[in-house]
C-alpha cells in the first residue's frame, strides 16, 4: 500500500489516540475529531462518563503503548502513576478466600510483570501528550460529526455540524458505544453487523479520599468480589492507591442495587460486604469530592466480521466494535490490540504495494480475535450472576476451556503460567492457546 493523502479519526478518546499513532506511520496527515473543548491537564473530560472511575492498562495495552512511544511507562511514573507488579501487588476477596489473580485462587504471590495504576484522565492525558509529538498528526476539537460523506457505497469524509465537510481516504470511527458506523451502514444501503449482548447492567460509585496511612494495606489495588450469596450479593468494592498520597476507592451492585452517593449512606452499603477490610480502610479516609455513580446497562458487540458487504473508506475500531462490562478493565487494552492488528495489516499491505481497497474486511477477523478473549472472560464472569441475561458466547467456549485447563496444569510451570497470565493481561489474542502443545 503507497502512502495515503489523509485519514480522519472520530473520537480522541484512547482508541482513536491509539489508532491515530499507528495511522501516522501510513498518511501525509491524520486529523483526531473529537467533540469535546480541547483538554487542559489530566481531567475528566465531559463526554468520558467513566472518567471518575478506576481504569487500568493490563500489559498488553502498556506494551503497544511502549511500542509506539518508547520510554512511555517513564511518563506515567513521571505524572504520578503508581507501579504494580501482576501477580503480587493486585488482590482479591473471593468466596474462596484472599487471592492473587481474579482467574483462579491462587493464594501465594508471584511476579508476573508490572503494570502502572492512575485515573484514567492522568492516563489519557499522558497518551495524548505523546500523540501531539507526532508531526503528522492534529486535533480538532469542539466539532460534531453529523454523517458521513459518500460516493456511492464509499466514505470519502465527514460531515462537521456548521461548518465545511471534512474529505478523507479513510474514516476510522472511534466514537464509542455509540457509534457511528453503526448508525451510517443503513444510510449507505449496507445491512448492520450482527450483535450480541450480555445484560450485565452494572452500578459502581467511586470517590477520591485522603486515608490517614497511604501504606495501610501492602498492595497497590484490592477487590472484593461478589460473594453470590443473599440479599446483597452482587455487591462489589475496590480500594486503589493513586498519586498525591490519595486513594480511590469504588463500590459497586447489580440489577438496580446502586451504590449511594451519600458519604454515610457510601459507608453502610459497604458494610454488608462479605469482608470487613475495605470498611475497615475507608474508616480512616475523608473524602476529597462528591462520590461519582455510573451505570452499563449492557455490554455489546458488534459482529462486523460475519457482514459479505460493507462499505470502503470506514472502519470502525474499539468500543465502536465492542463495549465490555468495565469492571473487568479490559477495553482499553482490547482497542489497543486491535490497533496492534490494524498496525500489522497496514505494514503488509504496504510491503505488497496495496491500497486501501478491502480493508476493512481483513481488519475484522483480525479485531475480533482481540475482542473474543475478554469479551468470553467477561461473560463467564457476568453469567454467574442468575440476573443475568443475554447472549452466551458458546462458539468460544472451546477456546475458554482449552485456557483453563492450561491453567490448571500452570501450578508447577512458570513459563506455562506466564502464558495464561499473558492471555488473561491481553498481552496475546484467547487463539493463541490452539498454538499450546497438549500439556
Amino acid at each position: 500500500m503507497t502512502t495515503q493523502s489523509n485519514a480522519v479519526v472520530i473520537g480522541g478518546g484512547m482508541a482513536g489516540l491509539f489508532a491515530a499513532r499507528v495511522l501516522s506511520e501510513h498518511f501525509d496527515d491524520v486529523l483526531i475529531v473529537d467533540r469535546d473543548s480541547e483538554p487542559v491537564g489530566a481531567k475528566p473530560r465531559p463526554t468520558v462518563p467513566q472518567g471518575n472511575h478506576f481504569h487500568a492498562l493490563l500489559p498488553g495495552g502498556l506494551d503497544a503503548m511502549g511500542s509506539w512511544f518508547p520510554g512511555f511507562t517513564d511518563d506515567l511514573v513521571n505524572a504520578g502513576s503508581i507501579p504494580m507488579t501482576v501477580g503480587r501487588d493486585f488482590v482479591v476477596y473471593t468466596p474462596l478466600g484472599r487471592s492473587y489473580s481474579l482467574q483462579s485462587h491462587v493464594t501465594e504471590p508471584a511476579d508476573y510483570g508490572l503494570m502502572y495504576v492512575q485515573t484514567r484522565p492522568l492516563l489519557e492525558h499522558c497518551v495524548r501528550t505523546r500523540v501531539r509529538t507526532v508531526p503528522n498528526i492534529r486535533f480538532r476539537h469542539d466539532s460534531i460529526v453529523d454523517g458521513p460523506v459518500h460516493e456511492g457505497r464509499r466514505v470519502t469524509g465527514v460531515k462537521i455540524r456548521n461548518d465545511t465537510p471534512l474529505v478523507a481516504d479513510l474514516v476510522v470511527d472511534a466514537s464509542g458505544r455509540n457509534s457511528v458506523s453503526a448508525r451510517w451502514l443503513g444510510d449507505l444501503g449496507y445491512p448492520s453487523a450482527p450483535e450480541t449482548y450480555v445484560n450485565c447492567d452494572v452500578h459502581y460509585a467511586s470517590v477520591t479520599v485522603t486515608p490517614e496511612n497511604w501504606d495501610a494495606f501492602n498492595e497497590v489495588v484490592f477487590f472484593v468480589t461478589p460473594s453470590g450469596q443473599g440479599e446483597h450479593g452482587s455487591r462489589t468494592a475496590a480500594v486503589v492507591k493513586i498519586d498525591g498520597g490519595r486513594w480511590l476507592i469504588a463500590l459497586g451492585g447489580r440489577y438496580g442495587d446502586a451504590p449511594p452517593t451519600n458519604w454515610d449512606a457510601f459507608r453502610e452499603f459497604g458494610k454488608t460486604l462479605p469482608y470487613a477490610v475495605w470498611d475497615e480502610l475507608v474508616a480512616t479516609c475523608t473524602p476529597l469530592e462528591s462520590i461519582k455513580t455510573y451505570h452499563l446497562p449492557r455490554a455489546v458487540r458488534r459482529h462486523y466480521e460475519q457482514l459479505d458487504h460493507y462499505p470502503e473508506g470506514l472502519l470502525p475500531i474499539g468500543d465502536s466494535i465492542c463495549f465490555f462490562n468495565p469492571t473487568h478493565g479490559q477495553g482499553m487494552s482490547s482497542a489497543a490490540g486491535q490497533c496492534k492488528g490494524l498496525e500489522q495489516l497496514l505494514n503488509d499491505r504496504a510491503v505488497a504495494g496495496r491500497n486501501l481497497d478491502g480493508l476493512a474486511k481483513e481488519f475484522f477477523p483480525i479485531a475480533a480475535d482481540w475482542v473474543r478473549g475478554p469479551w468470553i472472560l467477561a461473560a463467564v464472569s457476568d453469567f454467574e450472576n442468575p440476573a443475568c441475561t443475554g447472549d452466551f458466547p458458546m462458539d468460544d467456549l472451546p477456546d475458554l476451556i482449552r485456557l483453563g485447563e492450561l491453567s490448571a496444569a500452570s501450578a508447577n510451570d512458570p513459563a506455562l503460567a506466564q502464558f495464561v497470565v499473558s492471555i488473561a493481561t491481553l498481552k496475546l489474542p484467547l487463539s493463541a492457546v490452539r498454538t499450546m502443545q497438549s500439556v
